[in-house]
């Protein structure tokens, strides 16, 4: 272990780093100095160090190290707020409700959605009457779609009317938080424009990013000119640049039923490729092979150009650190370790930006490489194949054996999901991917013989038409892919404890692990039976916040109704990010109309649910000759908030406006409420409403 340790210093540095950083995550705070006295008190103790004698400085190391370790936790935790934007006073909201209009500075290529234009931005001005003021932070913009929003690119800067809102959570069970992924992000709010709301400028900034942008869209014009077919085009630009926005939805969840989505996103295979190919090139030439130093230099270079055009996500920045430190080892003619290698590579990335720990792509990337590192070697050893072509097979089944191991408590948390025909579908993928890429790079090289070009675009279409007629059929067989699995933290964390534990036990041979390892098996097999008993004496009522639909749904074990599904259904989406997500967190598999009584007309629905009777209110156009008591009110579709007419015909005690009611009628309406002492839910506006009865 200690040979370990002095192999691998960065990761000392990281740990507590990674402990400054969850701390934020968990605990944060706006105020700086309370880390910044802390971080100066702790250095100023470490140096005072330096005056005791030799023998108290041997007998007092480990309280060095100590210090040394806070130093890096409170570190972590002041560059945490350094970097989050709505701790400085520059952030355009403080005084956003000051002024009518922004400059903002479009810092990507517009996306284009159904209706509109999608882009991020960033606030660099808030201009009012005869008042200019200078700010910073980003936004998301949603322009109108039209010529001029079309015309629209990176390092444009454009007048917006001050629209902006708050990105906020549907609060929908189980799903997608998108108001916590952008606050990750550093942004918070976003705002939607029609043509009279902005005005493009004349300014235009450039930069290195716009530089990269620049050359990635002019990738991308080669592919679309040789490259004819929509479904291969798409999965060609995410081969090559990174660039997803093209990709066919069901290609897309073919690639992650089968477990190969990671070949379509840019990682470590093809700065690899990229860093290795322009090495093995330079060193055929007599002259740069004498040069060793210039052609390392020049491969690192070429790679971090790619690494640019596909704009540096954190999984191609790991990469690329850490072939530049492969490189600069060489140059110097020293060994590195790999675990110091990778650790060096996440340290400067967590510098770059903490906030990158939660990134899912970030952690899976991470623990990709970490699992090959380990676990590699010891899988491919098991089998020894004397035949070169089947020890080649045998090489790609145990990488993707070996990446699979830390990767897959990650992707049960994250996607409910678990590929059963990833080594097979990996053997086809791999070499096919492979090839393809390569050809993709001499076909953007040679872009300008036409001959060349249009021959390599035939070649890759047809190639990656096969490669998805094949991921396709993988996919739709009936056990390609284990669904509807659903883990919590702890869970994940006994998994990981399981894989952690065995490892050391089978792989170092130490007997005494066994029991730790067998323990956290059981541990997570009665956390599973737990959480199974509390499913099935589960009782829950949900108003989902569905854009201007009614939506309510009853959970009763792992039974549910909805007396809206069908039309809940026919919405857009609603059914795979809303209604299937809610299941699988509720972990209910099966309809049941028998678990709630239903009484409905024309104008109001009753439901008696155990003992709790719920109302709710279509329209307006009846009245009680005496108030009827009830536990929950819902107001829906054409119902007016009208509190005199409610009071006079209900008594409840709570009211629920669902997303059907247009929000521009709640205001007036909860603050009328708010004096009756009746609590109020308003779905639009405080997420879907959800109650354990």
């Amino acid at each position: 272990m200690k040979t370990f340790w002095k192999e691998a210093p960065f990761l000392r540095i990281l740990l507590p780093f990674i402990i400054g950083i969850s701390c934020f995550l968990y605990f944060p705070s706006s105020l700086w100095w309370p880390s910044a006295l802390c971080f100066l008190s702790l250095s100023i103790a470490v140096g005072l160090f330096h005056f005791l004698s030799d023998f108290r400085k041997v007998r007092l190391a480990f309280m060095k190290g100590i210090l040394i370790q806070g130093m890096l936790v409170s570190a972590a935790y002041l560059l945490c707020i350094v970097n989050t934007v709505s701790s400085s006073s520059a952030w355009y909201k403080h005084q956003l409700g000051q002024f009518d209009f922004a400059m903002v500075r479009l810092n990507e290529a517009p996306q284009e959605k159904a209706k509109t234009m999608k882009v991020s931005v960033d606030v660099i001005q808030l201009l009012g009457h005869n008042k200019v003021i200078q700010t910073k932070g980003s936004a998301l913009v949603y322009f109108k779609k039209s010529n001029q929003a079309s015309r629209l690119k990176e390092g444009d800067q454009v007048l917006i009317r001050n629209k902006f809102k708050d990105i906020k959570s549907n609060g929908n069970p189980g799903e997608f938080n998108y108001a916590g992924y952008c606050a990750n992000k550093n942004i918070f709010q976003s705002a939607f424009l029609d043509e009279p709301d902005w005005k493009p400028s004349a300014r235009h900034q450039s930069d290195w990013h716009t530089f990269f942008g620049h050359l990635g869209a002019v990738t991308r014009t080669q592919l679309k000119r040789y490259i004819k077919d929509s479904t291969s085009l798409g999965i060609a630009e995410a081969l090559l640049i990174g660039y997803r926005n093209d990709i066919d939805q069901s290609v897309w969840q073919a690639y992650s039923n089968t477990g190969i989505v990671h070949i379509i996103a840019i990682s470590g295979m093809h700065m690899a490729m990229i860093y290795m190919s322009v090495r093995w090139l330079l060193f055929l030439i007599p002259w740069m092979k004498r040069k060793r130093i210039l052609s390392l230099g020049i491969a690192i270079l070429f790679m971090w150009l790619f690494a640019g055009i596909t704009g540096l996500p954190p999984s191609v920045t790991r990469a690329a650190i850490m072939f530049s430190l492969l490189g600069i080892g060489e140059m110097l003619d020293r060994d590195i370790s790999g675990f110091n290698n990778l650790s060096a590579s996440a340290f400067c990335l967590l510098c770059i930006n903490p906030f990158w720990i939660s990134d899912v792509g970030f952690q899976l990337s991470y623990l990709a490489v970490l699992s090959l590192m380990i676990f590699y070697v010891a899988i491919y050893n098991r089998i020894y194949i004397a035949n070169r072509y089947l020890d080649a097979v045998w090489k790609i089944m145990a990488g993707t054996l070996a990446a699979q191991i830390l990767t897959f408590p990650l992707c049960i948390y994250y996607f409910h999901q678990f590929p059963w025909l990833f080594l097979i579908t990996n053997l086809i993928a791999v070499p096919a991917t492979t090839i393809i890429l390569y050809a993709e790079i001499i076909l953007v090289a040679f872009s300008g013989v036409k001959s060349i070009a249009t021959l390599l675009g035939n070649v890759i279409s047809h190639s990656i038409t096969w490669l998805n007629q094949s991921i396709l059929f993988t996919s739709r067989l009936p056990f390609a892919v284990w669904k509807g699995l659903q883990i919590n933290t702890f869970q994940m964390t006994l998994l990981f404890a399981i894989v952690f534990f065995s490892a050391i036990w089978l792989m170092k041979k130490k007997q005494s692990y066994f029991p730790y390892a067998l323990a956290s098996l059981l541990l997570f097999l009665c956390s599973c039976t737990w959480k199974r008993i509390e499913t099935l004496q589960q009782k829950r009522f949900v108003v989902y916040n569905i854009p201007k639909q009614k939506s309510i749904e009853f959970i009763r074990g792992a039974r549910y109704f909805s007396p809206d599904e069908e039309k809940m259904i026919t919405v857009a989406s609603a059914k795979q990010f809303i209604l299937q997500p809610a299941h699988l967190y509720f972990d209910v598999d099966s309809k049941d109309t028998s678990i709630v009584l239903v009484k409905r007309s024309e104008s109001l629905d009753f439901f008696r649910f155990g003992s709790k009777l719920i109302a709710r209110v279509k329209r307006n156009n009846f009245h009680c000759k005496k108030a009827l008591p009830v536990d929950y009110l819902i107001l829906s579709e054409h119902s007016k908030p009208d509190v005199s007419w409610i009071r006079s015909n209900f008594t409840a005690g709570k009211i629920v406006l669902d997303s059907s009611v247009p929000f521009w009628e709640t205001a007036a309406f909860r603050k009328d409420l708010a004096a009756t002492g009746i609590p109020v839910h308003v779905v639009n506006e405080d997420g879907a409403f959800e109650i354990g009865l």
